[in-house]
């Protein structure tokens, strides 16, 4: 709720004085709330999501500013049509917007890669935020704000899907921000 409140006060302030950016903005906000609210495909390909996570990141550059949240992608051409949840980058992402950049008053980066090691899809979310103090899986479990809790879904999810198969590890260190990095064998 408030990712979509905020998005709307945001397209609100743009129609006075970029109505070509507020109606951009609209059309990416109808993207994700049409896959969020449509059919429910467990799996997708990397590609499509990595598509879902572009119109998510779109609109929160344009609430933080560019100055303040900048987006890079090293992706492998030969992972896009590899197949993998659904929704499983999102959360990652808006946990290091939300808890990694927020804080820090210059903002940050995010950075998404993808390659394929020895059979297995690895895709890494990293940014450079205000890190963790805390061990991830503790941070999951004590913070009441919700911190952690897409981590942790994420993190459960692998593990149904995938068990053994699939890892997900998170490094993070106070002030330099946190990687995570999803392995999945395919």
């Amino acid at each position: 709720p408030h990712f979509l409140f905020n998005t709307l006060n945001s397209i609100s302030s743009l129609v006075r004085f970029d109505p070509d950016q507020a109606r951009d903005l609209i059309v990416k906000l109808s993207k994700i709330l049409r896959r969020l609210l449509g059919k429910h495909d467990e799996f997708v390909q990397l590609r499509e999501e990595i598509e879902f996570v572009d119109a998510y990141l779109d609109i929160e550059v344009v609430r933080f500013g560019r100055d303040k949240l900048r987006v890079y992608k090293h992706l492998d051409p030969e992972t896009l049509d590899v197949v993998v949840p659904a929704m499983l980058l999102q959360p990652l992402v808006e946990n290091s917007i939300k808890h990694g950049l927020s804080p820090k008053i210059d903002g940050g980066s995010i950075t998404l890669r993808s390659h394929m090691q020895e059979g297995k899809l690895v895709v890494q979310v990293e940014d450079d935020g205000v890190g963790m103090s805390a061990p991830p899986a503790v941070a999951a479990s004590t913070m009441s704000s919700g911190a952690g809790i897409g981590m942790a879904n994420v993190a459960e999810r692998i593990q149904v899907l995938y068990g053994d198969e699939g890892k997900m590890t998170v490094r993070s260190r106070d002030n330099q921000g946190t990687l995570v990095v999803l392995a999945i064998v395919m």
